[in-house]
Formats: structure tokens, sequence, C-alpha cells
């Protein structure tokens, strides 16, 4: 079991690297073969691996990610490239589903965990009450971030049945393979956040909006500075998936875990 454990983190962690790699150096045309070499795989097992963690044809994937259409919403989509085509078989409407609900106050409690993953490691964090943190401790370091919004609450190292349920819910949210319970999130933030949150998280995959359009959701355009800030403090990454939230210009914008990841989880769902 040891070894099926190492094994799935050393192929989690190696497809990470490729990942990041590939958008940093814009790897464009990268053919399969190629890919292959620097995964050190054959192309066989460099589908498989695509497939199974993304869920997605790697050519396909390479495609996506530097398509000119890759941060419009369906109503801006227009045939740009000869890398965009429209297949409406493709489109997911699947989410994870969650209950945000704000802390009364803080927790008497809280336990963190570390998980592998193959958009980087985790940081989940746990109460009675719910998921308050999820976050990539390659970009912030979990602890810290949760010390500084619970800093009176006794904070340590040890796994949850609910730390469990989450990584679960990561490792089958873009390949799922079952049923995914109502997730609880208990979380330090103000009611207009937990209002963002709320319009986020009932987006489907595939599924963008802009901050104009949250901001006309909440019944008030000239919110759309205030719905920025609070995409940004999101504390719940990728089951509250801010990263469908783009610029009306197309942009891709920042990320608070990296645009670069933005943009691997925007082609992993276009």
């Amino acid at each position: 079991m040891d070894n099926d454990v190492s094994y799935n983190i050393q192929r989690m962690n190696m497809l990470f690297s490729t990942l990041k790699w590939m958008i940093d150096s814009q790897q464009i045309g990268i053919s399969l073969e190629e890919l292959s070499k620097q995964l050190d795989l054959g192309e066989w097992e460099t589908q498989h691996l695509f497939q199974e963690y993304l869920g997605k044809d790697p050519i396909r994937f390479v495609q996506d990610a530097f398509s000119p259409s890759l941060a419009l919403t369906n109503k801006q989509e227009t045939q740009l490239s000869i890398f965009d085509s429209f297949d409406d078989e493709r489109k997911i409407t699947s989410h994870i589903d969650l209950d945000i609900q704000l802390l009364d106050e803080a927790p008497a409690e809280i336990y963190y965990s570390l998980f592998p993953y193959f958009l980087g490691t985790v940081f989940i964090a746990t109460h009675e009450s719910g998921i308050c943190q999820l976050t990539f401790e390659d970009t912030e370091t979990g602890s810290i971030r949760l010390r500084r919004a619970f800093p009176k609450t006794t904070i340590r190292e040890e796994r949850t049945e609910l730390q469990e349920l989450a990584y679960h819910a990561l490792m089958n949210y873009f390949v799922k393979t079952e049923d995914i319970p109502v997730i609880p999130v208990g979380v330090k933030a103000s009611s207009f956040q937990v209002q963002v949150w709320n319009e986020i998280q009932a987006l489907g995959k595939s599924e963008l909006a802009t901050y104009g359009t949250i901001a006309q959701s909440l019944g008030d355009l000239n919110l759309s500075r205030a719905v920025g800030t609070a995409v940004g403090a999101n504390p719940i990454a990728l089951l509250i998936p801010c990263h469908r939230v783009i610029h009306n210009t197309g942009k891709i914008g920042n990320f608070r875990w990296g645009s670069w990841r933005k943009r691997v989880l925007l082609a992993i769902e276009k």
C-alpha cells in the first residue's frame, strides 16, 4: 500500500512540474512525442497520465491552454483560431456542492494536514463546523495564513475525516468517479464575501463569470471592485472556484495561487 501511495505521489509531482513548465515556457506547439520525452514516459503512458488526473487528452489540453478564447465567457466566445472548436457534449456542468456558513465566533481548535495533488501540495484545515482553509503550499504557507485568521485558536497538525472528504473531492474534481456529499464550510469572513463566494461556487465547470456579472447578480454593478477583493480573499481554493472569474476584456488576470495555475485550471475545464 505504501508503495502505491509513493508511486501516485511521484506521478502527481511529475505532472505538476510538467504543467508548470509547459505554461511558463509557452510550449504552444509541443507534440505528444516531445511531451513524453519531457515526462520520460512513453506516449501511451503520457496520455494515460493526463486522462487519469485531468480527464483530458494532453494535446487538446495544450491547445486549450494557449487558445485566444480561454478566458472569454460563453457569450464572448468566437472562432478565434484553429484551437477553438466548440462541442456542447464536452461541456462539464457538475461541481462540488458546498454549504458555506459564517462563523459566529472563532473555533476552539483547528486541525490541518498537507496532501499531495497534481496541481501542487494542498493545505487543508478544518474545525468541528467545517473546512476553513484549502490553499496551495507553493504560493503561501497555509499555517501562517491560518494563524493570522485565527490568532487565538489552538491549531495543530492532525488529520480529520472532513479533511479527507475535501481531499477526496479534489481527486474527483476533474475526473468524477463517484458522488461527493455536500461539504460544510465554516469561514471567518464578511457577509458580502460569503455572498460572492456562494455566487462563484454555483458556477458549473466550463462556466465563466466576470467581476461585473457577479456584481450585477448581487444587485449593484458598482460593486465590481469589491467583488474582486472578495475573490482575492477566497480561503477555499478550487472548491470555491475563483479561477472561473475573469476580466471582461478576456484577460486571465491575477490569481492568488499563480496565474499559470489559473491558466491550467481554465484549460482543463474548457
